[in-house]
């Protein structure tokens, strides 16, 4: 059987999983899919929509695909955004993520909060139903 996993199940998917992290003891940390305005709850993550490239096919249907998503963290503090980026990382790497393309951090001159933007690489399998990992 071949299965199926859109951009928008990955983009599901990882809303649930990175909307559960609890970067602030007993409270989960905000996941929004839009740039954080002066009025967004921080500390926030940014999750943009993943992309997609078909690696392998099968009679024309995808059987191996890779998936590219940027995360960014958002918070009053330098040292916060990198405890929110390795909070991310734990969580990506339990579904095989590798983080791909690490950035400095930066600082949002409107909001007035430092930002950490990361990007993540991760292989699906449509035979198996699974993440692998990019070797």
């Amino acid at each position: 059987m071949i299965y199926d996993f859109t951009v928008k199940d990955m983009s599901d998917l990882l809303y649930d999983d990175l909307s559960k992290i609890q970067d602030i003891k007993e409270s989960d940390t905000e996941t929004i899919l839009t740039m954080p305005t002066t009025e967004s709850i921080f500390p926030c993550r940014v999750l943009h929509t993943p992309l997609e490239t078909v690696n392998m096919t099968d009679n024309a249907r995808p059987i191996r695909k890779t998936f590219q998503v940027t995360i960014e963290c958002w918070s009053d503090t330098q040292r916060f955004c990198m405890e929110m980026a390795d909070n991310t990382d734990k969580v990506l790497q339990k579904r095989n993520f590798i983080k791909a393309n690490p950035n400095e951090i930066g600082f949002d001159a409107i909001t007035k909060k430092y930002r950490i933007i990361n990007t993540y690489e991760v292989r699906w399998n449509a035979l198996t139903n699974s993440f692998q990992f990019i070797r």
